[in-house]
């Protein structure tokens, strides 16, 4: 279930959080909107009346009522801040009928992301889709973009949750937008704060750098798990610069279940065959897996990334498994090890006192042309849950969940296992530059589906 957030209520404009600067400002370099499907049963209820009604519960979503201002000359941080009902935030597409249709559209839309400057959500309604899976009757899909900015995966699925449930929504709290001069007076403070923060970013570094020694000393003694190897860059390992697609396998979550192991596990060992015989190699290959992590101060994004072997080189499926159970959870363990969390502790405090315009230059400094000499993870899985399937469009209940993790310039193709309720879906996103047929791909990966569900009997 997506972590609660305490003082989701919050009014009036606020200081974006680092990591979630960072965010906003490395959009520009590598597009990474957030796409949450959610596909419904054709309820009885009118689609336009529809449309009136999540506007209106939009504001009484504290992410999806906001947007971000930047600051004057970068002397501070961007800030959140109110933002008025956004009629144009929803957009009907009446021209999908069939699935593929649908798929493709939804892959063509990748390409146009929110300007979070003016709203950091937009929400896609694809209606009378004939041959979804999960069901004999058209269906409505529906396709949350928020910016990753104002959410991680956690948090956007509690976003959807509130926007397509039943529940009722806090009342949005009175808007105190800030005038010109409380503006100009906010700069004002930070830039004459800016000899203290260079002074605390300085005392912090050096808190940082004992805390990072302290868990290089845990790990070269065994105390903790050690940090995963780098790969090798493979021929999935190159930027997306041809056709994006995506691709969905939807399945009962009884499919994906051992009593060894987890689903994601298990998809990712089913994962690991179908990338062996797609690459027809049996390298070192690892997974780029996304970890929760514990919410910090104001952070909306609390997430890290871990490389997880996923280890090829061994043919009994149900051996490999269990390695790659082992692998992921000593990523876990390092990561929620009470010395990883104090050096993040210390170095987001040193990262809070980084001026603005120092930070934001040092994200301009990144080239996504470049290639990596080796990589985390030569492929992406991101595992959420969504919780209950109890949600609703039109008066139509949820049949199924899908997540497509974003392409980055050293990876051209990812997975997301993303369960509602009963049922787990697998989204696929590739790029025709790694992955020129993605069918093929998608065939690959069902029947390595069926061979780890074969060797758990």
């Amino acid at each position: 279930m997506p972590r609660a957030r305490s003082d989701s209520n919050r009014p009036g404009s606020m200081r974006m959080h680092p990591a979630d600067a960072r965010a906003y400002w490395m959009a520009s370099k590598i597009p990474s909107d957030q796409f949450l499907l959610y596909c419904f049963d054709a309820g009885p209820d009118d689609l336009d009346a529809e449309v009136v009604r999540l506007l209106e519960r939009s504001t009484g979503i504290e992410v999806l009522r906001t947007h971000i201002a930047d600051a004057t000359a970068g002397l501070d941080y961007p800030r959140w801040t109110a933002a008025d009902p956004c009629t144009e935030a929803i957009t009907v597409h009446r021209k999908s009928n069939t699935w593929a249709e649908c798929l493709h559209a939804i892959s063509s839309s990748f390409d146009r992301q929110v300007d979070p400057r003016l709203s950091v959500w937009h929400l896609h309604l694809y209606p009378n889709i004939i041959d979804a899976p999960g069901g004999t009757q058209p269906a409505l899909v529906a396709v949350l973009q928020l910016s990753h900015a104002a959410a991680d995966g956690a948090l956007a699925a509690q976003t959807a949750r509130d926007l397509f449930g039943t529940h009722r929504l806090p009342p949005a709290p009175r808007s105190d937008r800030r005038s010109t001069a409380a503006e100009v007076t906010s700069t004002m403070v930070a830039a004459l704060a800016l000899p203290l923060r260079v002074a605390l970013m300085v005392r912090g570094g050096l808190r940082a750098r004992r805390d990072a020694l302290r868990l290089e000393h845990a790990t070269a003694s065994g105390e903790i798990p050690s940090r995963p190897n780098s790969r090798a860059l493979t021929a999935l390992d190159v930027p997306p610069t041809g056709r994006t697609s995506i691709r969905t396998i939807v399945l009962p979550k009884a499919a994906l279940q051992s009593s060894d192991t987890t689903i994601t596990v298990f998809v990712m060992t089913a994962i690991s065959i179908a990338l062996q015989r797609f690459l027809d190699d049996s390298s070192d290959l690892a997974a780029e897996v996304t970890l929760a992590r514990e919410v910090r101060g104001d952070a909306r994004n609390n997430f890290g990334n871990v490389g997880v072997g996923l280890f090829t080189a061994e043919p009994n499926i149900r051996t490999r498994m269990q390695l790659i159970s082992k692998d992921l959870a000593a990523r876990r363990a390092r990561a929620n090890h009470p010395l990883s969390d104090a050096a993040r502790v210390s170095q987001d405090e040193v990262e809070a006192h980084v001026p603005a315009f120092l930070a934001e230059w040092g994200v301009a400094q990144f080239d996504p042309a470049a290639t990596p000499p080796t990589v985390t993870g030569n492929t992406v899985v991101s595992s959420v849950s969504r919780g209950a399937a109890d949600l609703t469009l039109c008066g139509g209940s949820v049949r199924f969940t899908a997540g497509f993790p974003a392409l980055s310039p050293a990876m051209s193709l990812t997975h997301g296992v993303h369960g509602i309720g009963n049922t787990v879906t697998i989204g696929i996103t590739s790029n025709s530059a790694a992955v020129p047929d993605p069918d093929s791909y998608e065939a690959l990966l069902r029947n390595a589906l069926d061979q780890v569900r074969t060797s758990s009997i």
